[in-house]
């Protein structure tokens, strides 16, 4: 049955148990980036690590195909199980002094191949939670309570890494994956794959035909792909800045948590303004200001100006990402989420790792303004692209086969 109010059981369920899981994530997020420089004493090495926690996403068509022909409670209860246990094992290697680089490499691809199946499966349910005319809402929401907790977890990891330990810092974030699955335990979850499923490879060829004829959708994909591909530098050498000017893992994890801390200010606006703004303004809005936000973590003088810069970033970041999800959410059948979210999931995420691996052998040497003024010069030229072809393109409301 579909939901009639927004805040219904599993509504409130899903937000409760996405919100403390993201607390876990940063955790662990903050932890894994500096046990690794710690190791090594390289951005290369993190940057690797990065590469590696996206390569699995190049299988996401296909497990957006499985995850449109079965039901979804196992593949999520499951997933994060499986989650939780890899966790307690970082957790005992880690207490035990034996985790080591190449075993983090592991970790990292088994947990992204998890999340390969998991993603598409949670992002398929979301929008069947709430009533259609609530989504913006919904996901400004999301956005606010996620944003939070990993706001919590980034300024506060530091210190409790430091009073706690690198390895009970991960013991948090494994107990967060299983009391996710018993939320995913709790939540009803409506029958949203065909009772006699079509053969795998047809299946594949609807999702791609489906794509093909969404001029939004192959916009979007290709966006995404430019976008995520320029901002990779950015991220591995970010970490490099707060060391050299002396603030290191507590300066990375406060400019972290003012970039989260952005993101809950622009989800909040998206939870109470979102329903009277037009989605396709608010993306140009969003990814025209993250570009031009981005040049203010130019070498200077005032250190504040970078958190600044942080903080509005994530404000654009929010809104951009919000807005988008709205339009796709509102725009693609239940019946091809898995599928359409499995390549436009792929297509997003592969331009950071090949784009690190590009880099990687001298990201050392790299002056980190020169990340920042090509990812800020991408950013920008896309939104005009956004500006100039999205209109049109948003003309058709329902996507069918």
């Amino acid at each position: 049955m579909s939901a009639t109010k927004l805040w219904n059981k599993n509504f409130t369920l899903y937000w409760l148990g996405t919100a403390q899981s993201n607390f876990g994530d940063a955790l662990n997020g903050i932890a894994m980036s500096f046990l690794i420089l710690d190791l090594t004493g390289s951005a290369t090495s993190m940057g690797i690590n990065l590469a590696l926690s996206m390569l699995p996403g190049i299988l996401s068509p296909f497990a957006g195909n499985l995850i449109d022909r079965i039901p979804l409670k196992p593949p999520l209860v499951v997933g994060d199980l499986l989650r939780g246990m890899l966790g307690l094992g970082v957790f005992y290697l880690a207490a035990h002094q034996m985790l080591t680089v190449p075993l983090i490499y592991l970790f990292t691809v088994l947990f992204s191949l998890i999340g390969v199946i998991y993603r598409p499966a949670a992002g398929k349910i979301f929008p069947e939670l709430v009533p259609r005319d609530q989504l913006t809402r919904a996901n400004g929401l999301m956005g606010t309570a996620t944003q939070t907790m990993q706001l919590l977890g980034l300024v506060g990891g530091g210190l409790l890494i430091s009073t706690l330990g690198t390895a009970n810092a991960l013991l948090i974030d494994a107990i967060t994956f299983f009391i996710m699955a018993v939320v995913f335990m709790l939540v009803d979850i409506p029958k949203l794959h065909p009772s006699k499923p079509e053969p795998f490879w047809q299946g594949m060829k609807a999702g791609m035909q489906v794509i093909g004829r969404n001029s939004i959708l192959l916009l979007v994909m290709v966006m995404a792909f430019l976008i995520n591909g320029s901002l990779a530098p950015t991220q591995v050498l970010t970490p490099r800045i707060m060391q050299e000017i002396g603030l290191g893992a507590k300066g990375y994890g406060f400019w972290m948590g003012a970039f989260s801390g952005g993101m809950v200010l622009g989800s909040i606006l998206v939870s109470i303004f979102g329903n009277k703004w037009k989605p396709s303004l608010m993306v140009f809005v969003g990814l025209f200001g993250l570009g031009v936000c981005m040049l203010g973590m130019m070498p200077q003088k005032h250190i504040w100006v970078m958190f600044a810069a942080s903080a509005l970033m994530g404000v654009m970041v929010a809104f951009a990402n919000t807005f988008i999800s709205v339009l796709l959410q509102s725009t693609v059948e239940a019946q091809f989420r898995g599928r359409v979210f499995g390549v436009l999931g792929t297509v997003a995420q592969i331009g950071m790792p090949l784009m690190i691996l590009a880099v990687s052998g001298v990201a050392d040497q790299l002056p980190a303004s020169v990340a920042f003024i090509f990812a800020s010069v991408v950013t920008i030229l896309m939104s005009l692209v956004w500006a100039a072809l999205s209109g049109k393109r948003l003309k058709a409301s329902q996507v069918t086969a």
